[in-house]
């Protein structure tokens, strides 16, 4: 049997990887595993954290089951698909967008989302908002020092998230424990936003970012609110600040592998490595990851390389995040459920199939989807009205819409979304309302997931 590390980091964008192509050196362990073996150009069905996991966790569409702010029963998690073929399962992450509360523990025999362990500055806004009235005084005082405290002080304040090496020991630990053939799931958030400095890893790629920790934390709010006001130096800074949290991530990715190939065998280990959307900076108006539907947030990498990956290099077929949990079933050598929409990347490689990505979100009463083949992209925002075709041989920056050019290739692009819609309607279901703590929510909120 073969030991399976799936390795997801938010926000990584392929185009700032060595191996895709990028002039820094971020990612030397991960285009090592590339080099290895398989990589792929391959495009999100969604364009941010929670409705693009479903895809990778259960490889369905992020609007089927009644939508992705609960994971439905009748979606089969990886987890419990890998856990019939007698392996020891377990995923460390601290984004608590997929903690238990959403169902995501299912499958796994630990399953640590850090949502039981708050920061000392979380603990106390929880208790703030639990005992005291807020209408008083007293609390409003408090939580409006809370809030500007990012703002004006540039404080991180009630850490968001574990970082690259906190997960990676948790992970660590609990590889070195097991006894038999295992599978891991390790999220990383460190590359998501606010990115911080990180003074060696700097070092190592020749940057100097020039800032603070603080200053840092500065900026991030001020790109995501005011975007058109951000100089070309402090873009630099940004750039610099995110490869900084990429090479920082990739450090401790290749920590996390040494480990998993120590413990379980390097020709018995595989590793299946990928992101759940990009980041912007700037290409279309903004940063961060808002529902556009364009490359800069949809196109991720994804590598297959270890145990059963027989020939090595990037390959040309077009794949989507759909494929990776069949792609885990199939290295565990477990059957695929049927409600899978994906196909695994070791039947992919070399077969000269690409497949017509379709993605899709709803966010903050923005209802986007999109349809990317080879040659074309068709963004259908459906609360607005708006059409956008671009052709990606010509214009793979999608600066030109095409759509009046091209009324016939819009027109059959619609009617695919529009047949993906009734596809998705058949599974509609009501989901549970989970609710949500002042822990949680404040998290969500520092990370810019809500307002």
């Amino acid at each position: 049997m073969t030991n399976i590390v799936l390795v997801t980091i938010d926000s990584l964008r392929a185009d700032h990887l060595g191996y895709y192509g990028y002039d820094r050196e971020t990612s030397p362990v991960i285009d090592s595993l590339a080099a290895d073996g398989h990589s792929f150009d391959a495009y999100a069905n969604s364009s941010w954290t929670r409705a693009s996991f479903p895809s990778i966790i259960t490889s369905t569409y992020p609007l089927e089951f009644g939508g992705f702010e609960y994971l439905s029963d009748q979606r089969t998690t990886v987890g419990s698909v890998v856990s019939e073929g007698d392996y020891e399962t377990a995923a460390f992450h601290s984004n608590l967008w997929l903690s238990r509360d959403y169902n995501y523990g299912r499958g796994f025999d630990q399953f640590y989302d850090s949502k039981t362990d708050p920061s000392l500055l979380a603990k106390l806004r929880a208790f703030v908002k639990l005992n005291l009235d807020d209408d008083g005084i007293v609390y409003r005082t408090l939580q409006r020092l809370y809030d500007v405290t990012e703002e004006k002080a540039g404080v991180d304040v009630g850490q968001t998230y574990k970082d690259a090496e906190t997960i990676t020991d948790e992970a660590i630990e609990w590889i070195e424990s097991t006894t038999g053939d295992f599978f891991v799931w390790v999220h990383y958030m460190d590359v998501h936003h606010p990115y911080v400095p990180h003074g060696k890893i700097s070092a190592d790629l020749g940057i100097d970012p020039g800032v603070s920790e603080r200053e840092a934390i500065q900026l991030r709010r001020k790109m995501l609110e005011e975007p058109e006001e951000i100089s070309d130096d402090e873009y630099q800074t940004l750039v610099d600040l995110y490869d900084t949290e990429i090479r920082y991530t990739d450090t401790h990715i290749g920590r996390l592998i040494d480990v998993a190939n120590q413990h379980g065998g390097d020709e018995d280990t595989a590793v299946v490595l990928t992101s759940d959307h990009g980041d912007e900076f700037r290409e279309h108006g903004q940063f961060s990851h808002t529902p556009t539907m364009y490359d800069e947030v949809l196109h991720v990498p994804i590598i297959v390389s270890g145990a059963d990956v027989k020939e090595t290099g990037h390959q040309d077929e077009q794949v989507e995040l759909l494929d990776i949990a069949p792609t885990v079933a199939d290295l565990a050598d477990v059957p695929t459920p049927d409600s899978y929409r994906g196909r695994s990347l070791l039947a992919a490689a070399g077969s000269g199939e690409d497949v017509d990505v379709i993605s899709e979100t709803w966010q903050n009463d923005e209802y986007k989807l999109s349809v990317r083949t080879p040659e074309w992209k068709y963004i259908w925002d459906r609360d607005a009205g708006v059409r956008e075709l671009y052709h990606l041989a010509s214009d793979p920056d999608e600066t030109q819409n095409v759509i009046n050019d091209q009324p016939d290739i819009a027109d059959n692009l619609q009617e695919r979304l529009r047949e993906h819609l009734e596809e998705l309607r058949e599974t509609n279901e009501t989901l549970p309302n989970v609710s949500m703590d002042n822990e949680t929510e404040a998290r969500l909120k520092d990370l810019g997931y809500l307002e």
